[in-house]
């Protein structure tokens, strides 16, 4: 595969970092040339510190106008064109798009252009495809033009598509997207083991940790209303949410929201926080009740660091534990089961301790970045050897 060239395609340079850096290492190590193709930040915040991140990593960065939850067909459209430009001067051999927009505006690049092989990695379908209160009719129109758009793009010639959970993997087949054949399923980004040695279930804070962007989606409301229930039967636990405010998305939870929750002492927020280890190391419980993943990194981080785990019976999150081993499962979207399956574990300390350590287990058997680079390189190679 020497002196091939990747094209990455992204919404934001921080998911990239976060989600793919590693993969876009092992390529330049394997003998391909790499350049990251984004839209404008999600996060300034966020941004701020992964494009440090890249700089550092030497990756090559051009930025198209298009933005996560941008909705102006005329700037989504230069976006798409601005694509085109970096992919005829750059002329990579593979494009790997991962996110939604990425993915889709990648993906019709790509085909517009030529390019050789095509990589489509789902990892979460964005807002449009999440079920939340309010604005319906928005979601299901973006929805529909998105499904007609994405079918451009998937029957790319030579196209290769990743799904991190099973029912992604079955609703790609079903839709007639691609056929069984040019279907991977990699359960997530992977996790860098080696952060996580030493971690012992044992030994934990009595803190219960929810690790993502502050969005409703996310189930940061029924989180913090699970903390109000709790916090008078379990005054010694702390309930901290990690993560950025501020972010362009629909869904997003004011700063003046959150500092409010804080001054009501029912939760912590800690804003965004550069390096999530410790935090996970020191958590006993990581709590993550959101309405709609691919398969949530933090979730897996979690089971590296032996963290007993809560999240919701969806799409993506079901398969990052295994209920009653790793963690426990909830509906979504519901405080008070919430509250009832975090105080089960709060007052059940050898089960935490126990989900702890067997979620290693499961982390060490299938979730290392390792494997998940391994894998992807592997689709790398089968759709440049493909005539």
């Amino acid at each position: 595969m020497a002196n091939k060239r990747i094209a990455y395609v992204v919404n934001h340079v921080a998911f990239f970092v976060s989600h793919r850096l590693p993969l876009a290492i092992g390529a330049r190590h394997s003998g391909f040339g790499v350049r990251l193709l984004t839209g404008q930040a999600g996060s300034q915040e966020m941004e701020l510190v992964a494009q440090a991140q890249l700089q550092t990593a030497g990756v090559e960065h051009q930025r198209a106008i298009f933005s996560s939850a941008g909705m102006n067909p005329l700037v989504e459209l230069l976006g798409v064109l601005q694509l085109v430009y970096f992919m005829l001067r750059y002329k990579p051999d593979v494009v790997h798009c991962a996110s939604p927009k990425g993915m889709l505006y990648g993906g019709i690049a790509a085909r517009l252009c030529g390019v050789r092989g095509l990589v489509l990695a789902i990892s979460g379908m964005g807002y449009a495809y999440t079920q939340g209160a309010g604005q319906g009719r928005a979601r299901v129109f973006v929805r529909r033009v998105y499904g007609a758009l994405a079918r451009f793009a998937f029957h790319h010639p030579n196209v290769h598509v990743i799904v991190q959970n099973q029912d992604d993997y079955q609703s790609v087949i079903e839709n007639g997207l691609v056929d069984a054949g040019r279907v991977t399923l990699i359960p997530g980004s992977g996790v860098d083991l080696s952060l996580f040695e030493g971690c012992n279930s044992a030994h934990k804070a009595r803190m219960i940790l929810l690790p993502a962007r502050m969005l409703k989606d996310k189930g940061v409301i029924e989180f913090v209303e699970a903390a109000r229930q709790l916090k008078d039967v379990a005054p010694e636990w702390r309930f901290v949410l990690a993560g950025a405010a501020g972010y362009n998305n629909p869904s997003a939870i004011g700063l003046a929201q959150l500092q409010a929750w804080q001054t009501e002492g029912c939760i912590e927020w800690l804003g965004h926080v550069d390096d999530m280890t410790p935090l996970f190391r020191e958590a006993a419980i990581v709590c993550l009740p959101s309405y709609r993943e691919g398969m949530p990194k933090a979730l897996l981080e979690a089971a590296a660091a032996g963290c007993a785990v809560v999240t919701t019976d969806v799409t993506g999150c079901r398969e990052a534990v295994e209920p009653g081993v790793t963690g426990d499962l909830v509906q979504a979207r519901d405080s008070g089961s919430l509250a009832k399956a975090l105080l089960s574990l709060i007052e059940d300390e050898q089960r935490q301790q126990s989900y702890g350590a067997k979620g290693q287990e499961r982390a060490k058997a299938i979730f290392s970045v390792a494997s998940v680079v391994s894998q992807t390189l592997n689709i790398y190679d089968g759709v440049l050897r493909h005539e």
